[in-house]
Formats: structure tokens, C-alpha cells, sequence
């Protein structure tokens, strides 16, 4: 039974998930659900992860930008590893990490690194585990404080000093009580302020951030959309079936797959009427690609062409379609035709009788009988060779009484006579045509009845009962003549010996 489209689309989305899946347990690269951590290995540069693809057929790419660039934000959350909003189904969301961190840790340079990858300072001084004084005397280790860094705020302060550089950085001992910090002289509610200010800001940067990926996803689905449309366009314009672009571009615009369009492409009257064959092809199960329909179609017009079949008969789809759906190939094509045109350039008119009598074919139905897609080509073979062997046997003499189209392909179609030829059927009938005559006359001068079948068996089956039977009747004339001393046998035996 054939599955419906609903069946079909699960089965496609159930595959595509399972192959999605694979990928992503064969290697994380192929895992659109993980983002994996980008190597910062290139100074002055931020490295992230991007998807490529989708679910089951992309991979995970690394880029770099500038960290002067517009996008060093952007690419800084981005290259941080976690979950994304992706899902072995769909790759939509892959390059969203699941709630980015904003961690305030006690550890805030790690921190700082895990949340936004490696960046620089208000000064645009690298963030290290360790600072250098200024004049290169001493070395801080940043331990606790809030140091706001690229907008966020984290905990934390270099040992021995504060660190400032146009940021607030205030010791955790001063942060009780909103007393003044002893080596900043900033109150707790500057410390507040300044905290509150750079959660504004971050959660503006993080706005900012998320509004350009959606709009980097938009555009990459768009993208990828466009280019499924154009090479499904493209195809089916190799077809002949340009018409079909505007509905191939809105389904794909409307988020249908590919797997899901071709099949709706097929019920198109457009693709119906260009491939009238794939219809009864898909209900047998034997379905064929477009090209290799198109190839059998091609050799058939050629073929066609060869045997001088009229122009515009059986050269469009309209003609090929019944033949193709009928899963008639292009060498039995040609066997038909071959089989047609020795009939009608011998055909004589017994044997055309025999045809119209058998199977109410004159000469001007004789291509419609032998490209008959109902019909198989053993069958058409074994019809062409009784209406043969009836027709040219009446014409070498046989009366072949009471014969049915039924019986002549029954004596046909048996080895002796369908591995005859038709020249080399004309003349083993014309010799069994002269045996019959022969042997029937001698049948009559001994008063016994002749079977004509006698002949045929004879000559055609080479059967050895039926030529001894001839031999003798000829032996017993040839005696009846030696007898009364009259002329010599041998010419009357001649006939049945030679055959």
C-alpha cells in the first residue's frame, strides 16, 4: 500500500534526525546542540564558533574578528561553549548559547574570560591573571573587588592595589555599609551606581548582541532557503518545467523542505502532463529519476525516427508516457517496432487477412497493435507469428481447417517454429506446401485420407514418425510402378527423401 505524504514527511524527518544524530555522536563538530569552546590562539583577535548548515548536514565553523572590530562583543559571547537552543531536528537556534553566562564569581579574571572570551581593559590593556605596575616594579594579582569589565561586572581586586584605569575598582572590605572605601574614597551607593550602570549596560550590549544574531540567523536561513529554491528551479528548468519557479520559491519561502516540495511537485499538472508515466511507475513501485525517464524517452524518438515513423507520432511525452508507465524500455520499444515493420513490408495477403481475421488489424492499425502497452512483447511476438504461419501456410496450400487464432499461437510459439525466421518460415512452409501435395496424392491412389499435418511435422518439427510415414508411401509407389514395368520410382520418392 503506498504511504501517504504525512507518512512520508515523518519517515524523511525521522532519517534526517537519526543521521543528525550520528553525526554529532561521531564527532562535536557535527553536534548543532553544543557549541564547543574556540580556541583563542591569535592575539588581537576574538575566535568563536558559528553553525553552518543544517541539523544533519552542517558543521561548526570557526571564525575570527578583530577586537576593534563592531563585532568583538558579539564574537566574545560567541566564543564561549554551552548548549545552544538548537535541536538534533532543526539547526534554528545553533548559534545561541542556552543562557549566556554572567557569572560574578569570586575568580573574576576566569569569569571575565568565560563570559565574554579574552578581551581588553577600559585602557585597552589585555586582561591577564596578573598585572604590572606601571613602572614595572611590582605585579598584582587581581583577588577580589568589582572590576567592570566591557560592561559587566565581576568581583574582585589586584592584591596590593587598586585597579582603576577609568573604571571603579573598590576593595571588598569597602563595600560594607556604604562607608568610603580608605584607598578610593568612593561611598558604597558610587559603588551601587556604578554597578547598576554596568548591569544597564551589559543587559543593553546583550540586547544588542541577541538582536544581531537573530538577524545573522534570518539572513543565513534566507540564504539557504534562496539557494534550495534556485537549485530546485534549476532542475525542473532542465526538465522543461521553468513555470514551476514561483511555486517552488513560495513553498521553500513558506519553510517547506525539499523532501516535502517533490513530492508535492509531483501532483502538479505541469509535472503530470511533462512525465505522464510516473504516475502508474510510482503506484508499481518502480519509480525512476526524471533524467533517466527523459533518456528512455530520448532513445525511443530516436528509435522512432530509424523505423520512419510519421513526424509528430510517438515523439512527445504524451506518446511515450503509456509505454513508459507500462515499464516498456527502449530495446523493447525497438522489438516492437522491428516487429512491425517486417510485417508490413512482407505482408502479403493472407497473412494480412490472418491478422484482420485473428485480431482485426489492417495495415493502417498495424503500429497502434505492436506499441500496444497493454500488451506484453512476447505476447505481440506470438501473435505476429501466428497470423504468419496461418496466412503463408494457406498460401503454400495447407487448409488448416477449423484453426483458432488460440491454436495457431500455440503451434507458434513452440520452439520449431518461433526460432524460424520469416524468410526461413515462407520457405519450410513452401516445402511442407510440396510434401502436402505430393504425399496426398499418393495418400489417394491408396484410398486413405491425407492429414496435412503430416507435412508440417515433417518438414517444420523434423518429426521422424511423419517423414518415415512419407518415405514409405513413396517406397510403395515406386514399387507399384517397377512392378508393371512402367517408369522408375525415384522421382516419386524424391520429394519425401529429400525433405
Amino acid at each position: 500500500m503506498a504511504r501517504t505524504k504525512e507518512e512520508i514527511r515523518k519517515a524523511n524527518e525521522e532519517a534526517l534526525a537519526a543521521k543528525a544524530k550520528a553525526r554529532a555522536e561521531s564527532d562535536p563538530m557535527f553536534n548543532p546542540t553544543n557549541r564547543p569552546e574556540a580556541p583563542q590562539n591569535r592575539p588581537g583577535y576574538i575566535a568563536y564558533y558559528g553553525w553552518v548548515g543544517g541539523a544533519s548536514s552542517g558543521r561548526w565553523k570557526l571564525y575570527e574578528v578583530a577586537e576593534d572590530s563592531q563585532k568583538a562583543a558579539s564574537a566574545a559571547q560567541r566564543s564561549t561553549a554551552g548548549a545552544t537552543q538548537a535541536t538534533l531536528d532543526s539547526a534554528v537556534g545553533a548559534n545561541t548559547v542556552v543562557g549566556p553566562s554572567t557569572s560574578t564569581s569570586s575568580d573574576a579574571l576566569y569569569d571575565a574570560k568565560r563570559a565574554a572570551g579574552y578581551g581588553i581593559d577600559a585602557q585597552g590593556n589585555p586582561i591577564t591573571p596578573t598585572k604590572v605596575a606601571g613602572d614595572g616594579s611590582n605585579t598584582y594579582k587581581f583577588v577580589g573587588g568589582i572590576l567592570l569589565f566591557n560592561g559587566m561586572a565581576f568581583t574582585g581586586e589586584y592584591e596590593g592595589k587598586q585597579y582603576k584605569n577609568g573604571r571603579i575598582v573598590v576593595s571588598s572590605s569597602s563595600s560594607s555599609s556604604g562607608s568610603s572605601s580608605g584607598s578610593s574614597g568612593l561611598t558604597q551607593a558610587d559603588v551601587d551606581a556604578a554597578v547598576a550602570k554596568a548591569v544597564a549596560a551589559t543587559t543593553a550590549a546583550n540586547n544588542a548582541m541577541i538582536a544581531q544574531m537573530k538577524a545573522e540567523q534570518a539572513a543565513l536561513k534566507l540564504a539557504t532557503k534562496q539557494k534550495a529554491s534556485d537549485k530546485l528551479t534549476a532542475l525542473f528548468s532542465a526538465y522543461g518545467l521553468e513555470t514551476l519557479a514561483p511555486f517552488i520559491n513560495t513553498r521553500i519561502m513558506a519553510d517547506v523542505s525539499e523532501e516535502m516540495l517533490l513530492l508535492e511537485l509531483y501532483d502538479r499538472p505541469e509535472y503530470q502532463r511533462r512525465f505522464p508515466g510516473m504516475a502508474s511507475l510510482r503506484k508499481k513501485n518502480r519509480t525512476i529519476t526524471e533524467k533517466d525517464y527523459m533518456d528512455i524517452e530520448k532513445t525511443m524518438t530516436q528509435t522512432a525516427r530509424f523505423f520512419d515513423l510519421p513526424k509528430g507520432f510517438y515523439d512527445g511525452p504524451e506518446d511515450f508516457g503509456k509505454l513508459i508507465g507500462n515499464e516498456v524500455s527502449a530495446k523493447e520499444f525497438q522489438d516492437r517496432l522491428q516487429i512491425g515493420q517486417d510485417l508490413s513490408r512482407t505482408l502479403n495477403p493472407s497473412v494480412k487477412q490472418q491478422l484482420i481475421d485473428f485480431y482485426g488489424v489492417g495495415e493502417g492499425d498495424l503500429t497502434a497493435f505492436v506499441l500496444d502497452a497493454d500488451k506484453a512483447l512476447p505476447l505481440i511476438q506470438k501473435q505476429a507469428k501466428a497470423a504468419m504461419f496461418v496466412g503463408i501456410g494457406r498460401a503454400a496450400g495447407f487448409e488448416l481447417r477449423g484453426i483458432t487464432s488460440g491454436l495457431a499461437e500455440n503451434i507458434a510459439g513452440t520452439e520449431s517454429y518461433a526460432k524460424l525466421s520469416e524468410r526461413e518460415l515462407n520457405q519450410a512452409l513452401g516445402q511442407a506446401g510440396q510434401l502436402r501435395r505430393t504425399q496426398k496424392r499418393l495418400s489417394g491412389i491408396e484410398g486413405q485420407s491425407y492429414n496435412e499435418q503430416e507435412a508440417l511435422s515433417a518438414v517444420i518439427e523434423g518429426s521422424p514418425q511423419a517423414l518415415l510415414a512419407s518415405q514409405q508411401r513413396a517406397a510403395r509407389e515406386g514399387a507399384r510402378f517397377q512392378a508393371r514395368g512402367g517408369v522408375t520410382g525415384a522421382s516419386l520418392r524424391s520429394t519425401a527423401t529429400s525433405i
